[in-house]
């Protein structure tokens, strides 16, 4: 199902010509954020625990196996919604080890694979990234080769989207030559970093320092470090969570193979706007909602780089201190304010009480990956209290 946000940024993109051209960056400190709000402590694996139980009731369909759309009857199908659930049953297994969640897994990958017409291609690049990134880890988790093979499969129908219009970059859709988005190249350029991990095949990294290079200079602008929506478009509006944490994903990926210090600058520079913006990221030390839809991904996906960004330690004691704080307090702000019981189901703005229990999947998969990452950072020892 096409989403309102591709459509438009389909409209947005079209007769746009403004190229925009990098400068050398600067790496800022990080500046200490507003005063926390004290909230009362949150067990955060009881609050992915529940949060998993209401996924499951509120939105998955029995007869399909995949997540409906939302949970008052719209039962439409977003493949790249789903891949998210995926990644969340991972992280559920990692956490628990429970064998329960094994089968779980392959149900969704089978159901998925049929609803999207017997196959796991797809006409949007950016939603087999998601799929392809779902999938590794997947394989990293349970040693299951059918994981792999997907994800090597999709990866081989990704690249086929690199053109030379707009000087590179990874089309967003099958069509589209001069829709060169952030989430069709940021995601793509952790796939290969991850690959070259796994299979050691030197075109995979020669891939991902590509497709990085080409978003450096066209999609990231020098003077804050945030990352454009895509190639011309440099609408305020458009400045996303998710692109910003699958940017600084990517190069945290980089830097971890390369132990080059400018990746792992341009990723401490994106995350100390986000958590420091008031105004476009982080009132109160919160991120903003994003609205329903697919906008109810967005913080999420910031939120599992940015957790990734903490888990590898890159980072010096303070910065990484910052961090911890900062998804500490996102994560007792989404269970205190914006939690409704007894259904269990989270609003889209993790500060404010949602009114209904009624909303989109994705706006749960958004909840459940914040508190998985917390329960990871405290089983690593990063989360203390």
């Amino acid at each position: 199902m096409k989403s309102i946000i591709k459509q438009t940024r389909l409209i947005t993109l079209i007769g746009l010509a403004a190229t925009l051209f990098a400068c050398k960056k600067e790496t800022r400190s990080v500046a200490t954020p507003e005063p926390e709000i004290t909230y009362p402590k949150v067990d955060f694996a009881k609050a992915a625990n529940m949060a998993h139980v209401a996924l499951d009731a509120e939105f998955y369909n029995q007869t399909q196996n995949y997540y409906n759309h939302n949970n008052t009857g719209n039962v439409g199908f977003n493949y790249w919604w789903n891949a998210h659930a995926l990644d969340v049953q991972v992280d559920a297994y990692n956490r628990t080890k429970d064998a329960k969640y094994l089968p779980k897994m392959k149900a969704l990958l089978n159901g998925c694979f049929v609803k999207n017409g017997n196959t796991y291609k797809n006409t949007f690049y950016d939603d087999m990234q998601w799929w392809a990134l779902a999938c590794l880890r997947a394989y990293d988790a349970t040693g299951d080769v059918e994981y792999k093979n997907v994800a090597e499969q999709l990866w081989t129908w990704i690249k086929v989207g690199w053109t030379t219009v707009n000087n590179g970059g990874i089309m967003w859709a099958t069509g589209s030559p001069s829709s060169k988005n952030a989430c069709s190249n940021a995601p793509a350029a952790i796939i290969a970093a991850r690959l070259y991990k796994l299979n050691n095949n030197p075109d995979d990294l020669v891939w991902a320092k590509k497709i990085y290079t080409w978003m450096r200079t066209y999609l990231v602008e020098s003077a804050r470090g945030v990352v454009w929506d895509g190639y011309g478009n440099t609408a305020e509006g458009m400045i996303l969570t998710y692109n910003q944490g699958t940017w600084l994903g990517a190069g945290l990926e980089l830097y971890t193979i390369t132990n080059e210090k400018p990746y792992l600058d341009d990723a401490v520079r994106n995350a100390n706007y986000v958590i420091n913006d008031q105004v476009k990221f982080s009132p109160n030390g919160v991120l903003k909602g994003e609205n329903s839809g697919d906008g109810g991904l967005f913080k999420g996906i910031f939120i599992r780089y940015m957790t990734q960004l903490v888990l590898k330690n890159a980072l010096d004691p303070y910065t990484k201190q910052i961090y911890v704080k900062y998804l500490k307090t996102n994560g007792e702000s989404l269970y205190n304010k914006a939690l409704k019981s007894p259904e269990n189901v989270f609003g889209n703005d993790w500060a404010t009480k949602p009114t209904t229990k009624n909303g989109d999947a994705s706006v749960q998969l958004s909840a459940i990956m914040l508190f998985e990452a917390l329960e990871e950072l405290k089983r690593a020892g990063a989360l203390t209290n």
